[in-house]
């Protein structure tokens, strides 16, 4: 019983509990092209540097430069997903990200190259 209680103890300290959170972005680079499309997810963290398993951060997501040269496809701030779609222009998109478990907000920024044939 006491060993149960242990591996318990250790899953939900190491593998369930949030201590910060992470930004990925697929693709990693988004083109001047009006079908090239980006994700953006805000990722929680468990002490292993790892995804935290059956958890989700909430997020808010605010365009700081470059409003003009990309379209919102879907906001999801409960789950932390922002999908972003280029308008076909060249430039750099600055976005902030408040999450629920991160400190201080992120900003990350992506540089919308030209095609290339």
């Amino acid at each position: 019983m006491i060993f149960f209680l242990i591996v318990f103890l250790l899953g939900y300290f190491f593998l369930y509990n949030i201590y910060g959170s992470e930004v990925r972005k697929s693709p990693a680079n988004l083109f001047a092209d009006p079908e090239s499309e980006m994700t953006i997810k805000v990722i929680p963290v468990n002490a292993l540097g790892r995804e935290a398993i059956f958890r989700t951060s909430s997020s808010e997501f605010e365009i700081i430069e470059g409003n003009d040269l990309i379209e919102v496809n879907s906001e999801n701030k409960q789950n932390g997903v922002l999908q972003i779609r280029s308008k076909g222009l060249t430039g750099i998109v600055g976005i902030k990200i408040k999450s629920e478990h991160s400190l201080f907000p992120e900003y990350i920024e992506i540089e919308i190259l030209p095609r290339t044939v």
